[in-house]
């Protein structure tokens, strides 16, 4: 059976479309679609772009399948809705076989009154803003650790020391890029620079920032929500000004096997750590 529950942006708050009270029925729009352009030339038509262009995902919601107020379990959502606001939120869709994932946005949500056969149902329409993505993603720490650490086996058995890479090679399969989110925290000694490189070492996108940083201040840098926060020991601020502005602001992973690196020291205390969607094409 299909299950869908929906999630504010950081996932603290979530509200089950699978209830008695609010039971979500005949979906629509949970498959992809394409916008395609073309270019006319004397020699015929030519492809030049392929877009994604996702239909909006509808939902029958019934919200008094179990006798209850239809209307008061109504208001539950729509304030459920409210604290979303009008930025993206998460969509979850299960269907026993594959658990994903997608951003959408209210777009609009019917009333009416309560049918002759007593039902209350309404309609709910999401605008779906990206791909489906998988719940576990592709992370990792560029950080220092100290101690006993596990190794190849053609190391000694109980080796313990420093182990520190400032970069890791990364492999996207999907045909889109894939957002990379970063959040740096603790010391780190220079200005911080990130980057991502191919196997043969050119540099395709990197985001240079004009800050250091300092253990209790976490720099968040978000290509879904296109953000750039500072939390300096609780005072969030923009951090868009930080930033070289000829290179990129956010970085993405093109298809294919790259290495996400930065330049860390191993004498630096902080660390970044990175998460990188898994898209799915269902």
């Amino acid at each position: 059976m299909r299950k869908f529950i929906l999630y504010t942006s950081d996932k603290i708050k979530s509200f089950d479309l699978n209830g008695n009270t609010a039971l979500a029925a005949e979906p629509s729009g949970l498959g992809n679609a394409f916008a395609l352009s073309y270019k006319e030339s004397e020699k015929g038509k030519h492809l030049v772009n392929v877009k994604p262009d996702f239909e909006p995902i509808t939902l029958k919601v019934y919200f008094n399948a179990d006798g209850t107020n239809g209307y008061s379990n109504y208001k539950n959502l729509l304030s459920f809705l409210a604290t979303c606001g009008t930025s993206a939120f998460l969509f979850e869709y299960n269907d026993d076989v594959t658990d994903r994932y997608c951003d959408v946005i209210l777009k609009s949500a019917t009333k009416k009154e309560i049918s002759e056969d007593g039902l209350f149902v309404e309609t709910f329409t999401f605008e779906r803003q990206t791909y489906w993505y998988e719940q576990i993603e592709t992370a990792f720490e560029i950080v220092r650790k100290d101690g006993a650490a596990a190794f190849p086996l053609e190391f000694p058995f109980g080796f313990a020391g420093v182990v520190f890479s400032n970069e890791y090679r990364v492999k996207n399969t999907f045909f889109a890029d894939a957002p990379i989110m970063l959040k740096i925290s603790g010391d780190i000694a220079n200005d911080i620079q990130i980057y991502v490189r191919t196997v043969a070492g050119e540099i395709v996108a990197e985001i240079q920032l004009s800050i250091a940083n300092i253990d209790g201040t976490v720099i968040i840098i978000d290509p879904t929500t296109k953000k750039i926060t500072v939390n300096a020991d609780g005072t969030v601020t923009n951090g868009y000004g930080l930033t070289d502005k000829t290179k990129q602001s956010f970085l993405y992973l093109p298809q294919g096997e790259y290495y996400i690196g930065s330049n860390m020291q191993i004498t630096d205390g902080g660390k970044i750590e990175v998460t990188i969607k898994r898209y799915l094409l269902d």
